[in-house]
């Protein structure tokens, strides 16, 4: 493979843009992503301002894995992120948007072309530049090199959009979908200091784990998609995938799992034979292989990148029976004393919601999982919480905000230009889209290319970008901030130690 520079000075130019200034409580670091709104106008005319994060307080995530490999250069140490301010300010950007009126259907939203050039001629009207990333594309499979979509529609000419533009770099994670293409996917995370690889079994391609004559050789005469208790389905999975897979965790601390999920939109399920079960056995083995994907990504502390079509309810299904799994396995002194650590360690140290395409309401129902996980010790105190007075609840929530900085965030929600804004044609659909885009934290909000060349990397999370700024009717430079720290978060969960009890 080929050996790649160290990234040693990139981060020290990170370190550049903290600024140590003096407070009553200490010495803060300041960090600031744009420090000019001229050019990056709202996409709306209503927009809320989120330019506090630009000054929320920041957490050094010192010992960070040192790299074994090319495909694992991109972590070095000196990587500052945010922790989330405790403040009345902070907090309330952490609140879920259920009061404003929902916006129309996205219909001026910035090509991505277009919201690159807005980007890049921003940043180079700054003074000094702060911050040299400029994005952060937290999934997409440009290894796969299928050819180009937006670099050859959007008019660029001859225009090369880079991601190695040392000035405006965009880091990006590859994601593999199926055991064929993990060795494609490191070696091209390898190129470049600014690709991290990402290796998992899609839910389309489960195919590609099944045995051969299992199937013929377990054969019922059932006709209906209907399970068959009497048979063990895992049987017919090869097993060797998921050793060989945390071989190669074990090898690349800075390895993240991933493409995983649960589809009932995959032709793998749509064309399972009833004969054996047909398209409830077929969403069953997804369960089954999602689960033990999970469960190792969380042995080995590894953040997770999750595709969810249609499926949502069983995804919520699958992960509350983590949680009652990790619950039954503590014991009554655990149960006492430990019981969050169990909990929390059970699950990877964070979960990205690939191109989400659910509701606001199951964006709610996942952050109540979170809540149950993170927090057990606050499950069932809700109903306390609201026949309290109101400084009474005011407290709670503040004790809410200190425990989630102490534990940090599981939930992240990436959206994509190709998913969420060229592929959502019906008014219904994209009205929903929005509704869950503004619903999402900003803390939580991700960026994706999802794009499957290399030279679509760039427009590809340009127009993700694009598409957040106008759903949720902020500026682009405040959701450019927002998401590229967060994904810089989420990237940074490599390196969790999550809670000890």
């Amino acid at each position: 493979m080929m050996l790649v520079p160290s990234l040693q000075p990139v981060f020290g130019s990170l370190q550049t843009i903290i600024k140590r200034q003096s407070a009553s409580s200490g010495i803060i670091y300041r960090h600031r992503i744009f420090q000019s709104d001229s050019l990056l106008l709202a996409s709306s005319a209503k927009r809320r301002s989120f330019g506090q994060l630009a000054s929320s307080d920041l957490k050094y995530f010192a010992g960070m894995n040192e790299p074994s490999c090319p495909c694992c250069s991109f972590l070095g140490k000196g990587l500052f992120l945010p922790c989330g301010d405790t403040s009345d300010e902070v907090a309330a950007e952490r609140t879920i948007v259920t009061d404003e009126p929902l916006l129309a259907a996205a219909v001026d939203v910035l090509s991505p072309s277009e919201a690159w050039e807005a980007i890049t001629s921003a940043r180079a009207n700054l003074a000094q530049l702060q911050q040299p990333i400029a994005l952060v594309d937290t999934h997409g499979h440009p290894h796969l090199e299928r050819g180009a979509e937006y670099a050859s529609q959007e008019g660029a000419g001859d225009k090369v959009f880079s991601f190695n533009d040392p000035k405006n770099l965009v880091v990006s994670i590859t994601c593999a979908v199926s055991p064929l293409d993990w060795n494609a996917a490191l070696e091209y995370a390898s190129r470049s200091q600014y690709i991290l690889p990402a290796l998992g079994v899609h839910p389309w391609y489960l195919h590609d784990i099944i045995k051969d004559h299992t199937v013929e050789n377990n054969k019922d005469e059932s006709t209906t998609d209907e399970l068959t208790p009497h048979i063990n389905i895992e049987q017919y999975l090869k097993w060797e995938w998921l050793s060989t897979l945390e071989m190669i965790i074990s090898q690349h601390p800075n390895l993240i799992v991933g493409e995983i999920g649960l589809c009932k939109m995959a032709r793998f399920v749509r064309e399972f034979p009833k004969a054996f079960g047909g398209k409830a056995t077929a969403l069953q083995l997804q369960k089954v292989v999602f689960k033990k994907q999970m469960e190792l990504a969380a042995k080995w502390k590894r953040p997770v990148t999750v595709h969810c079509v249609n499926a949502h309810g069983l995804l919520i299904e699958t992960l509350t029976e983590m949680l009652n799994e990790a619950l039954e396995s503590c014991s009554k002194e655990e149960k006492n004393d430990g019981t969050r650590a169990t909990l929390r360690n059970a699950f990877p140290p964070a979960i990205a919601m690939h191109s989400f395409t659910g509701t606001s309401h199951q964006v709610q129902q996942l952050l109540d999982l979170e809540k149950s996980i993170l927090h057990p010790e606050q499950v069932g105190k809700v109903g306390n919480r609201k026949r309290g007075g109101k400084k009474q609840r005011k407290q709670h929530q503040n004790e809410e905000k200190k425990a989630e900085c102490n534990t940090g965030i599981l939930f992240y929600f990436g959206f994509s230009h190709n998913v969420n804004y060229i592929m959502c044609t019906s008014e219904k659909a994209k009205r929903k889209g929005i509704e869950a885009v503004q619903t999402i934290p900003s803390d939580r909000l991700l960026v994706e290319s999802d794009v499957h060349a290399s030279v679509d990397v760039v427009l590809g999370t340009a127009g993700a970008l694009a598409y957040a700024a106008n759903a949720r009717g902020e500026s682009l430079k405040d959701v450019a901030e927002s998401s590229t720290r967060n994904g810089l978060r989420f990237i940074s969960s490599l390196n969790s130690r999550l809670v000890d009890g």
